[in-house]
């Protein structure tokens, strides 16, 4: 089979319970892939889409929904690849850190009323439910790294996502430490790294958007917190608000019952 006669692969973005800033971040990047591949599926874009087998596809936004469930695993059915983009998706973003404070169905209610026919589930990331093969963290994600992704899946072969924290991208950036130097609650020591270091490079303390990165310091970063004078209650929210998983704190929590103690001691 000539070049010419070999069908073009086959893409698809797809957004469950999410804000779409990844599906924005894809189309705005879309004039580059075109020339590469076919868009066989962006309802968020186009209002004839097909439901084909794809090559890729992405999929923005949490599980927070009955009918996001029964979306996905379609989703999952026909697609060789799917990645996971964004925090919501990776994480299960902000929802979930809702859902861990609130239950999902007197949220629902508060805001909808008692008759509401809502089908709520507890947010969570596409993995606790299907098999994923990339995952792509961000709030949004990054445009760079989205095409980096799509060329080496267009290729055949898994890529290469660091996860190391913001920290470094701030070091490269030759940024002044928001957390030592201006005692602000940075949370670039626990955050992954991929958004080149945007709150910090302003002055700002990170506020972990990119969920956690390779093995945090959890312990760590909270006795440094609790030492600039910040409740633990407030770490913890902080760290939770963008849907990171829950066994991530549970040595937070431990030094956390520890400093209780050490106060009724005193």
């Amino acid at each position: 089979m000539s070049p010419a006669n070999i069908p073009m692969p086959r893409i698809a973005a797809h957004s469950l319970t999410g804000c779409a800033g990844e599906l924005l971040v894809i189309l705005e990047n879309l004039d580059k892939l075109i020339p590469y591949v076919r868009v066989a599926s962006f309802p968020f874009a186009q209002s004839t889409n097909e439901d084909r087998p794809v090559d890729i596809t992405f999929v923005e936004g949490s599980v927070s929904q009955r009918h996001d469930l029964e979306k996905l695993k379609h989703i999952r059915a026909t697609s060789r690849w799917l990645v996971a983009v964004g925090s919501c998706a990776v994480w299960g973003g902000v929802q979930r850190g809702a859902c861990s404070r609130y239950k999902p169905e007197d949220m629902v209610k508060e805001v909808y009323g008692e008759d509401t026919q809502i089908d709520v589930l507890p947010a969570l990331p596409l993995r606790d439910h299907v098999r994923v093969d990339v995952e792509l963290s961000g709030c949004p994600i990054n445009a760079s790294q989205f095409l980096s992704v799509t060329a080496s899946l267009l290729k055949d072969h898994l890529p290469y996502i660091t996860h190391k924290p913001v920290c470094l991208e701030c070091k490269l950036r030759e940024n002044p430490c928001v957390l030592l130097e201006k005692d602000l609650p940075c949370l670039g020591p626990v955050t992954a790294a991929g958004c080149g270091a945007l709150c910090p490079s302003m002055g700002a303390a990170c506020y972990g958007c990119w969920g956690p990165c390779q093995e945090p310091q959890m312990e760590a970063m909270g006795v440094i917190l609790s030492e600039k004078g910040y409740a633990m209650e407030d770490v913890l929210s902080r760290l939770m608000a963008f849907g990171a998983p829950p066994h991530l704190f549970e040595r937070m929590t431990v030094h956390q019952q520890r400093q209780v103690k050490t106060h009724e001691r005193i």
